[in-house]
């Protein structure tokens, strides 16, 4: 599932919340029952200052272990905290996020979103995530999902093998980034990337082999190569990142 990293302002939202987690059998009814409330309880109406209007899940005050407790919270963002105190006020953190756009059945798609969030190998801060519904369409929707990332290593990482996607002429063309993409777009896979990712690193620089035979091919390849610039990077970023994994 394809994403982009963005970067957001903190938001003030106020709605209502409650405690529960992925593997708590009433775990749909409580997240169920906050969106019944918000609309039905005339909650979203009486929220005053609202931003946009648009509806907001969210999720903070957990671990990143699936299994345990969370906060979610339904809400809209809103321009300032109100005065009253009988609404849930929270701040979405600023900073980088990975955004994943949905569309299809409000409830399905986004629980089958989430099932292969969960999968992914993303440097997830567990310190918030949210989704923010474009409309109120039910059967045909579009929403968007934010995760946050962490900060640091990733601001300045583009690619596995050293690439620089600024630099590179594909850039626009389809391709936002082997980081960010599960498969390139001019084939089924790099071996490269599979490589990497397989052995559980940021990119080529951190490995014990580095740099092998294969990235070597790639970064000497007569049409397709940089004559080992991509190599110099990798050195160039494991001295900025060390050897931490994914």
């Amino acid at each position: 599932m394809d994403y982009e990293i963005v970067t957001l302002e903190e938001k003030i939202v106020v709605g209502i919340s409650a405690r529960t987690n992925n593997t708590s059998p009433d775990m749909g009814a409580v997240i169920g029952g906050l969106w019944k409330r918000f609309y039905n309880e005339g909650i979203y109406a009486s929220i005053p200052d609202k931003k946009s209007g648009k509806a907001l899940g969210i999720y903070t005050e957990y671990t990143g272990n699936e299994k345990a407790d969370y906060t979610t919270i339904v809400a809209c963002e809103t321009e300032r905290e109100p005065q009253e105190g009988q609404y849930t006020v929270y701040r979405i953190p600023a900073g980088k996020y990975a955004k994943f756009v949905i569309y299809g059945d409000m409830v399905q798609a986004v629980a089958a979103a989430w099932q292969e969030i969960w999968q992914m190998d993303l440097p997830r801060a567990f310190q918030c995530d949210f989704e923010e519904y474009q409309s109120d369409a039910m059967d045909h929707a579009e929403i968007h999902i934010y995760v946050g990332l962490k900060e640091g290593n990733k601001d300045f990482i583009e690619s596995r093998c050293g690439i620089l996607c600024k630099e590179c002429t594909y850039r626009g063309q389809g391709c936002t980034g082997c980081i960010h993409i599960q498969k390139p777009f001019w084939a089924d896979n790099c071996p490269i990337k599979t490589c990497c990712e397989e052995r559980q690193y940021e990119h080529c620089g951190q490995c014990e082999e580095f740099p092998c035979a294969l990235l070597k091919q790639f970064a000497y390849d007569k049409e397709q190569g940089d004559n080992g610039k991509r190599i110099e990077q990798c050195r160039d970023w494991k001295k900025k990142s060390g050897l931490a994994k994914l």
